[in-house]
């Protein structure tokens, strides 16, 4: 991991999201890039046309001391763009959001995106619906990681991976490690059926030897678990191991959309302080 990219809009959310930008940045040694845009309305006569313009110009002016403001907060607190330390930067633009993160991500290789998310409960719908993450995470191509304003302080020592025993598991599955490799993290591979009897042991115990085969140094954990309402069974798992971040596979356009509908989280019901880290299927790439 070499560039992160952190949307943000200087809201308590986005403030916990660059906390989490920095903790892995720190980690990885790589790159942090906080972006914000500005978006005003088509303005349809002249004088609306001048009050806009002079109110981007006032927005620009903010945001550009605003952003350059952080970036000293990150290299007098955390030693950045010191030697030994990660470096960052900030990017201001006047576009929309999804544009400018997929613009990014495929043109200045970013490799994670950060961002922070206002959730209302524990509904992960609603934990996404009223920000712009849905939207970057369907246009962008690389992995997003969304953090809670109501988050803990980072600090990633365990990670749940829920998998369908899908073949794209294989491949999501590295770049998990990949992430807790940069924290020593211990990863949790769960699976959720409705009842014990749905699903035989041999597939599960064949999938567990290729993990252990895969990832024989990695502190990697294997669980099936029986709940009738998988949301129910990943929220009690992660709760009893204290879990640190969620980490889902997105496996095809509209998946947000279907997400509370279909497959691994039919009725997802997370509390807000679960950061969720959402991979792409190579299918969407």
């Amino acid at each position: 991991m070499k560039k992160i990219l952190c949307p943000t809009d200087f809201s308590a959310s986005s403030d916990k999201a660059l906390a989490y930008a920095v903790y892995i940045a720190q980690h990885a040694n790589a790159h942090l890039s906080l972006v914000h845009v500005l978006h005003l309305p088509i303005a349809d006569t002249s004088d609306t046309a001048l009050v806009a313009g002079e109110l981007l110009s006032e927005q620009t002016r903010d945001a550009g001391e605003k952003l350059r403001a952080k970036c000293l907060f990150l290299e007098q607190q955390f030693g950045a763009n010191q030697a030994g330390h990660f470096t960052c930067d900030y990017i201001l633009k006047e576009a929309l959001l999804t544009d400018t993160a997929a613009h990014l991500t495929k043109t200045e290789g970013y490799d994670l995106i950060v961002m922070g998310t206002t959730g209302r409960s524990s509904a992960l719908e609603e934990l996404l619906i009223g920000s712009n993450t849905e939207a970057v995470i369907e246009e962008v191509h690389c992995p997003v990681l969304s953090v809670p304003a109501t988050a803990s302080e980072p600090n990633i020592e365990r990670i749940v991976y829920a998998t369908d025993y899908s073949e794209e598991d294989s491949r999501a599955l590295e770049e998990v490690v990949g992430v807790g490799s940069l924290f020593g993290a211990d990863i949790h591979v769960v699976h959720v059926v409705k009842d014990e009897a749905s699903e035989g042991k041999a597939k599960p115990q064949q999938f567990w030897n290729e993990l252990q085969s895969t990832y024989a140094d990695v502190p990697l954990y294997f669980q099936e678990i029986t709940s009738k309402h998988r949301d129910e069974g990943l929220k009690r798992y992660y709760e009893s191991i204290d879990g640190s971040l969620l980490a889902i596979l997105r496996k095809e356009k509209g998946f947000l959309q279907e997400l509370f509908s279909q497959s691994l989280a039919e009725q997802l019901t997370y509390q807000a302080e679960m950061p969720l880290l959402v991979l792409h299927s190579k299918n969407n790439l």
